[in-house]
């Protein structure tokens, strides 16, 4: 009687599970330990059109896209043999022969620390694959009709400056070049907060950057607070090529960032340190690049920056409030 009362017990249990299996939206299945796929729920069949005979084992290859087979089969094949979890996009085949876009998690199953088998799950996300790829198409639109504002406005320049000194048009150019620099940096990263190390790298590129001793932690910027910084530090590069560091062989700029948490939130401390240059003095007056970097660095009352002109080198720090603007 009571091993009746376990059979009832399990065929209840396998019941219920294949009744919620089946209704989920979601294509799912379960393997062995090697991968070896031995179950399918309702929604895979219908979906794929196939049978548990064509399906058992590796079979499930024949509804996957030939050009995505084999990097799934290598993200796979590695995620079996090294027990890690698995999740990857990729295309499925329907019944009518059409294509869909499916998100793929497969988790591994354990008892004791021992893979006992594997529980996957493929979640359709062709319409949110269809809106990744139009916003991705509108930004590189916008991207490509900003760089060509950006060389009309190099166009204008060069005939506005053509009976002007030629420095004034060349410095003009470099400048629209940093700020095309810093726009194509945004753009990879889709408008959102970008890497500063990236930024870095692409404002110091000019200068040479073999020239520089760099570091700081790996954080993201504001779009805002990435097109300010990237402008000074443009703004130092040529003030350091022309009088500083980097006019004379042997010099360096030492190039360090950090975030801290003060009263106020999260604040970005960068310096700007140059050695082995000419000796240097404060200018008579302020240059354009000098107030460029003022009004680019005035970023409200807990903001601050320094700029000074030592013996062994102009040394320039700002503070800068980043309690929304970084993430780490």
């Amino acid at each position: 009687m009571a091993d009746d009362a376990v059979d009832r017990d399990s065929d209840i249990s396998y019941a219920q599970f294949r009744a919620l299996a089946n209704s989920m939206p979601n294509l799912a299945w379960m393997a062995h330990p090697d991968g070896w796929v031995f179950w399918y729920n309702q929604r895979w069949y219908d979906y794929t059109g196939t049978t548990p005979e064509e399906m058992a084992g590796w079979g499930w290859q024949s509804v996957h896209h030939p050009d995505t087979l084999p990097g799934m089969l290598e993200k796979w094949t590695h995620a079996v043999s090294q027990g890690e979890f698995f999740e990857m996009i990729f295309p499925l085949r329907a019944s009518d022969g059409s294509y869909r876009q499916f998100l793929t998690r497969v988790e591994p199953l354990r008892e004791n620390g021992v893979i006992v088998g594997w529980y996957g799950t493929n979640t359709d996300v062709t319409e949110q694959e269809q809106a990744r790829e139009r916003l991705q198409l509108l930004i590189n639109e916008l991207n490509h009709r900003v760089k060509n504002t950006l060389a009309t406005i190099q166009s204008i320049a060069a005939q506005t400056f053509g009976e002007i000194k030629p420095d004034s048009a060349k410095t003009f150019e470099k400048r629209i070049l940093a700020l095309a620099a810093v726009h194509d940096v945004l753009t990879r990263e889709n408008w959102r907060d970008a890497p500063l190390g990236d930024l870095v790298d692409s404002a110091i590129a000019h200068a040479g950057k073999d020239n520089f001793d760099l570091s700081g932690p790996e954080i993201r910027v504001s779009p805002q607070t990435a097109s300010n910084l990237s402008m000074t530090l443009h703004e130092l590069c040529t003030n350091a090529i022309k009088h500083g560091a980097l006019s004379v062989p042997g010099g360096r700029v030492s190039l360090t960032w950090s975030v801290e948490r003060g009263q106020r939130g999260r604040q970005l401390n960068l310096r700007w340190e140059e050695h082995g240059g000419p000796k240097v003095s404060p200018p008579a007056k302020k240059g354009f690049g000098l107030r460029l970097i003022e009004r680019a660095m005035a970023g409200g009352a807990d903001s601050s920056i320094a700029l000074r002109f030592e013996p062994g080198g102009l040394v320039f720090t700002v503070q800068l409030p980043l309690a929304v603007d970084v993430l780490e």
